[in-house]
C-alpha cells in the first residue's frame, strides 16, 4: 500500500508527465540494430513504481536483462508478487519520441506528490548501453525540466501538464 503524504496530496487530478527523448544511432553504415529502450519512474529509494513505456520485441525478452537498471527494478517487484503489466511494443528506429505517464503507480491509484526519479535506459544489441537517470519533484503546479544527454540518449526532458 502507497502512503501519501500527511497533506495527502496526490499528482494532479488530469495531469501528465510527458517524458521526451531522442534515440540517436552513434554508427554509420552497416545494419544498425534498433535499441531496446525502457522508460519508467522510481521513488528516492529506487524502487520501481511505473513503467511507462518498454520497448522491446516480443520474442527478444530475453534480452530484458540488458536494461540493466529496469531489468533490476522490475525483477524485484515481480519477486514481491507483482504482474509485468508494461506497455510493450516494438524496438523502434532513430528519432524523437514523446511517451506519457498518467502519474499512477503500479497498483493503479494516483501517486503521492514528493522526489521521484525519472529513468529513461537504452541497450542496442552489439551496440552500446546508456542510462538517464534524473530526480525531480512532483507538486500540484506544471513544471517542465531538461534532463543531461548520455550518449545515443538525448534532447531529453520531462513536462508536468495540469
Amino acid at each position: 500500500e502507497t502512503m501519501a503524504p500527511a497533506s495527502g496530496a496526490t499528482f494532479p487530478a488530469g495531469g501528465e508527465l510527458v517524458v521526451n527523448f531522442s534515440y540517436t544511432s552513434a554508427e554509420s553504415g552497416g545494419r544498425v540494430h534498433n535499441p531496446y529502450i525502457a522508460v519508467w519512474v522510481e521513488d528516492a529509494d529506487g524502487e520501481m513504481i511505473n513503467t511507462i513505456s518498454l520497448w522491446l520485441k516480443a520474442d527478444k525478452t530475453k534480452y530484458l536483462r540488458e536494461l540493466t537498471r529496469f531489468y533490476e527494478s522490475e525483477s524485484a517487484y515481480l519477486d514481491a508478487g507483482g504482474d509485468l503489466d508494461a506497455v510493450t511494443s516494438a524496438t523502434r528506429q532513430a528519432g524523437a519520441y514523446s511517451v506519457v505517464w498518467n502519474g499512477t503507480g503500479l497498483d493503479g491509484a494516483p501517486v503521492a506528490q514528493g522526489s521521484y526519479f525519472i529513468c529513461i535506459e537504452a541497450a542496442r544489441e552489439h551496440g552500446p548501453y546508456e542510462l538517464i537517470r534524473e530526480a525531480f519533484t512532483l507538486g500540484a503546479e506544471a513544471f517542465s525540466q531538461a534532463l543531461p544527454d548520455n550518449g545515443e540518449l538525448g534532447a531529453a526532458s520531462i513536462e508536468l501538464t495540469v
